[in-house]
């Protein structure tokens, strides 16, 4: 899921070097995509909130990702606050053992404290966006949002209405000025730094670049047969210690 003001072709760099990749030939990639421009660039429309694109996600995966068994949410910045909403709004909603098959999120520099950068400049010019509102620092419903992922989702131990056990990764980029790395990773306890900006910790040119690697060994972790993107695990069952520590990642031939 890309971020603020952006694309689904943002991850065009991810999926092309999937795509060449045998070690993770078991990986489908899905590009998620929704709205976000400055503006509403019509008078009949408007720029839909966190809310609407959280409801919007659930849709994408009941309907368009329905035939996969198992997912890996993968988001960039405001990408991953709209993540939590949809986690949260679905729990909110008693349907915990729907979450079952997502197996991991990864979090790219997403604003879990919101962003200083520019922030007048913002507030001056984009006061009519919703979607900017809620990357201010302190937003009260990003605040809240993230205290139902921390614990009924990231410290969550078994499968109900209300929890869902999934692991969650923060990363944050070490150069990056529009969402500090402190911001990237917050309170969540799994987290790491990668080289790069808010723009660039997504854009990996090699099979060695480390934002490509971070995620490919996130990936491998929940491959089919290793409690991952297989068959979903047996109802109201949370992961076991062993379906969560796979083998390690060994690189394949074609990792330079």
């Amino acid at each position: 899921m890309h971020g603020f003001l952006s694309e689904p072709a943002t991850w065009d760099p991810f999926i092309q070097l999937i795509g060449a990749d045998p070690d993770l030939a078991f990986v489908e990639p899905l590009a998620f995509g929704y709205a976000s421009p400055r503006l509403p660039r019509v008078a009949w429309r408007r720029v839909p909130e966190i809310d609407d694109i959280a409801e919007s996600l659930k849709v994408y995966l009941e309907t368009e990702a329905e035939p996969f068994d198992g997912l890996a949410v993968v988001a960039h910045s405001q990408g991953g606050l709209v993540v939590q909403r949809y986690l949260a709004r679905m729990l909110g909603n008693g349907r915990g053992p729907d979450l079952m098959r997502i197996r991991r999120v990864v979090l790219f520099a997403c604003p879990n404290n919101g962003s200083q950068f520019a922030l007048s400049l913002r507030r001056r010019w984009l006061w009519k966006n919703p979607q900017e509102r809620q990357l201010r620092p302190l937003d009260a419903v990003v605040t809240d949002t993230q205290r139902i992922v921390l614990n009924q989702v990231v410290h969550a131990r078994q499968v109900t209405g209300s929890t869902c056990p999934i692991p969650v990764t923060a990363l944050a980029g070490e150069s990056d000025g529009i969402v500090t790395p402190a911001s990237a990773r917050s309170v969540f306890p799994d987290i790491g730094g990668l080289p790069g900006d808010h723009f660039t910790i997504i854009r990996p040119d090699s099979f060695t670049h480390r934002s490509y690697t971070a995620l490919k060994r996130l990936l491998w972790e929940v491959r089919p047969g290793e409690g991952g993107l297989g068959p979903p695990l047996g109802e109201n069952a949370a992961p076991t210690d062993s379906e969560r520590t796979p083998r390690p990642w060994q690189p394949g031939p074609t990792q330079g």
